[in-house]
């Protein structure tokens, strides 16, 4: 069985997770002693990375890593999901005008 395809969601979330917080790899690479080249090759899924390596990877982008029982993720993924449509939703105007306060404007 190959564990490639299954580490190309995780690579995605470092990648957006990077991009993000407006991070060089470069950048990346620096705060965790590790040069640009080896993000990129790991970024493209060219290194079998170590554990501790991509696990000190995610926690400095803001992820955690966890064993979820396979009987649990679709409750996980749900959980996930709701989380990030609330974000979402914050991240819009918290106020907009209505009838009211245009009317107000005019006056």
């Amino acid at each position: 069985m190959s564990y490639k395809p299954a580490l190309k969601p995780l690579l995605q979330s470092v990648i957006k997770a990077r991009q993000a917080r407006f991070l060089s790899q470069s950048e990346l690479g620096q705060k965790l002693g590790l040069p640009q080249s080896y993000i990129s090759n790991l970024e493209r899924g060219k290194h079998d990375i170590r554990l501790g390596t991509f696990l000190a990877i995610a926690r400095y982008l803001g992820f955690e890593l966890m064993l979820v029982p396979l009987t649990l993720t679709p409750i996980v993924s749900s959980l996930i999901a709701q989380e990030s449509s609330k974000k979402s939703k914050e991240a819009q105007s918290m106020y907009a005008l209505d009838d009211d306060d245009e009317e107000k404007e005019e006056d």
